[in-house]
């Protein structure tokens, strides 16, 4: 049994930490689970190269939110260099023979088909050349008519639109008028029931901070009809989301994927725990409005949110 590693501990403490099995980690990465067991006790023996252990470490990395760029800097020392893979020796050896083997006029045969294939090509483009100059011919010569025809239609037509134009010129003048002074009145109309509605917002909806720490912060969502959550995806990175109730109820517990939204209605709740592994990659809205994080999520990567809130004041106000 071989020890385990500094790295093959780091990404272990990540995958219990994600509440994720060996199993459920293959299934996400598509990687065999002795592969994932062989990365965490160091035992590089079982890969099928040192090129695939830097690759099934940087998948391992992703899958339990941790930065590849800094685990493989941190960690660089257990993790083998990649290397060129070594050609066995028979597979040369069955390149050379097939080489041999081959006909010296096979370079004659070769080339015959290309030859009738280009010259059915160049008599193609020679056919179709020839087509299009007949084409062309026809097309100016009955273009010369038609423009003639259409010459004299324009003069005739241009000196009747030129009596309908100072007729309509006098009408869509005073129209005008009239217009702009609607909708200027309609402009103010509308500006001053937005600045109402706005106003009617803002008094209506708050969420504020109660406490913090390092990586975990508690807020409170006052006078609000309803509680809606939404986690979106931001980066690269897939991040694990775990979402549930002061009485340990789950409501979302999975690795959300780039551009991914979830949205999450929690109008019956009083308490809410949200917690996000790669807090970097992970955007929380509540009721449209971007929740600040307790900490700095570049320092501080797992961050651990908690809301209160009573709907019985909103629904009482309504």
């Amino acid at each position: 049994m071989l020890a385990l590693t500094e790295l093959g501990k780091r990404l272990k403490e990540a995958r219990i930490e994600k509440g994720l099995s060996l199993e459920d980690l293959q299934k996400e990465t598509k990687i065999q689970k002795r592969y994932l067991a062989g990365i965490e006790e160091g035992n590089y023996d079982l890969m099928p190269g040192k090129f695939y252990v830097r690759a099934f470490i940087k998948q391992y990395c992703e899958a339990v939110g941790l930065n590849v760029e800094q685990t493989f800097e941190q960690y660089h020392a257990d993790i083998p260099s990649a290397q060129h893979q070594v050609v066995p020796e028979e597979l040369s050896r069955v390149k050379t023979r097939t080489k041999e083997v081959a006909p010296k006029n096979s370079k004659v045969l070769d080339a015959l088909p290309k030859a009738i294939i280009a010259a059915v090509v160049v008599g193609v483009l020679v056919l179709g050349w020839v087509i299009a100059l007949y084409i062309n011919k026809d097309d100016k010569e009955q273009a010369n008519s038609n423009d003639s025809k259409v010459e004299s239609q324009s003069e005739q037509s241009s000196d009747a639109q030129k009596e309908d134009s100072n007729d309509d010129s006098e009408q869509a003048s005073t129209k005008t008028d009239d217009n702009k002074e609607a909708e200027k009145k309609e402009d103010a109309k509308k500006e001053e029931e937005k600045e109402k509605e706005s106003d009617k917002d803002e008094s209506k909806s708050k969420l504020t901070a109660v406490e913090g720490a390092a990586n975990a912060g508690t807020y409170k969502l006052e006078g609000a009809d309803e509680f809606k959550l939404e986690l979106t995806a931001t980066a690269t990175t897939p991040s694990w989301v775990g979402v549930t109730n002061g009485k340990g109820n789950s409501f979302f517990s999975s690795m959300l994927q780039k551009g991914k939204t979830e949205t999450i209605d929690l109008t019956n709740e009083q308490e809410v725990k949200i917690r996000v592994g790669f807090a970097p990659g992970v955007e929380v809205k509540v009721n449209g409005e971007v929740v600040q994080y307790p900490s700095d999520p570049k320092q501080n990567v797992t961050q651990n949110v908690f809301i209160q809130y009573d709907g019985s004041e909103a629904n009482s106000e309504s």
